[in-house]
């Protein structure tokens, strides 16, 4: 075998090996697996608990474990001591092996507070007025409903009723087109019983379905968390933190969004809306620095355009912004409303 051949060989084997790499990366983006840990108890108080420490039981911010039925919330980190972590909790939790939990409710039963039209008589705060106020939450890629969970008792204690779209029997779930014909329907059914303010409070990638509905009905505000502004920046960012070479992101970025390619993926039809889209709608972006799916430029990018503003968290990884810190996430979204 001449050496022309041989290099052609290996040079054919090296865009199958990156067409096979650039595919699993926009897989991984398309139908993630939804994330589960677990954490180890080595003793407890009623108030304190000792955890091996993890890249979970390090993160600060409030948590829960989960064990047969009973769960326990995990608050702030007290002390890291070599490979164990002291934490405070609201109880007593027994040694050994426990579920680690970001998401806290289980189902919108479980979330603090009343809606408004459950409780005859109460008055909406002094923030949004005396202006009936509806909020359409909607969930990522892997998480499904229960992601959103955590952004209802903010909205509640406000005085606003609040929906959540369900997106998961779609082909491409919050990137699926069908997802901003959902959101609009949603919307358009809040003005029809009476809304006169509508917000639209979407998660990762169902921040971006959010940004086209607002293109396509009249919105009042949109608040985006941990949001999913560029499908290459994303897959760029989940390329770095893989440390991977950086044009297999370039790569899982075209089989994306390109018909044919979009199979290698998983996919029946490409993602076809990419980055976010710009409208006149009053806009908050609640992100983290240690996101490697949301990049710090086009956060930028966007807080130029008048009427949008951004909060940053510092440590939570995506979509963990709230359990980094509760009180100034539920802070930013009040303040947010303030404006509305």
């Amino acid at each position: 075998m001449t050496g022309g051949r041989i290099a052609a060989l290996g040079t054919a084997a090296g865009a199958v090996g990156t067409l096979g790499l650039g595919a699993f990366v926009a897989r991984r983006l398309l139908f993630p697996t939804p994330y589960s840990a677990t954490a180890t108890v080595r003793g407890a108080t009623p108030t304190e608990a000792e955890f091996v420490a993890t890249r979970d039981t390090r993160l600060p911010g409030t948590y829960r474990i989960t064990r047969d039925g009973q769960d326990v919330r995990v608050q702030e980190v007290l002390d890291i001591d070599g490979d164990t972590v002291r934490r405070r909790t609201d109880g007593p939790a027994a040694g050994g092996e426990w579920g680690w939990d970001a998401l806290l409710y289980d189902d919108l039963a479980d979330v603090p507070g009343d809606e408004p039209t459950d409780v005859p008589g109460d008055e909406p705060t002094d923030v949004l007025g005396d202006e009936p106020t509806h909020v359409v939450h909607v969930h990522g890629q892997s998480l499904g409903p229960r992601q959103v969970l955590r952004g209802i008792p903010v909205w509640r204690a406000l005085g606003a009723t609040s929906e959540v779209v369900d997106t998961t029997d779609l082909p491409l779930r919050s990137l699926d087109p069908g997802a901003v014909d959902r959101i609009v329907t949603a919307v358009r059914a809040a003005r029809g019983r009476g809304a006169t303010r509508v917000v639209l409070q979407g998660w990762s990638a169902g921040a971006l379905a959010c940004s086209v509905a607002a293109s396509r009905v009249e919105v009042d505000g949109l608040v985006g968390i941990s949001p999913l502004l560029s499908v290459s920046s994303a897959l760029r960012g989940a390329v770095s933190g893989a440390h991977l070479p950086a044009f297999v992101g370039t790569v899982a970025a075209r089989i994306a969004t390109t018909g044919v390619l979009s199979r290698l993926a998983g996919a029946t039809a490409p993602v076809q809306t990419t980055a976010w889209q710009a409208s006149a709608t009053p806009t908050l972006l609640v992100h983290s620095a240690a996101d490697a799916l949301v990049a710090e430029a086009d956060v930028a990018a966007q807080t130029v355009r008048p009427g949008t503003r951004a909060v940053a968290f510092r440590t939570a990884p995506h979509t963990l912004e709230w359990n980094e810190d509760p009180e100034r996430w539920e802070r930013a979204i009040r303040d947010f409303a303030a404006t509305l």
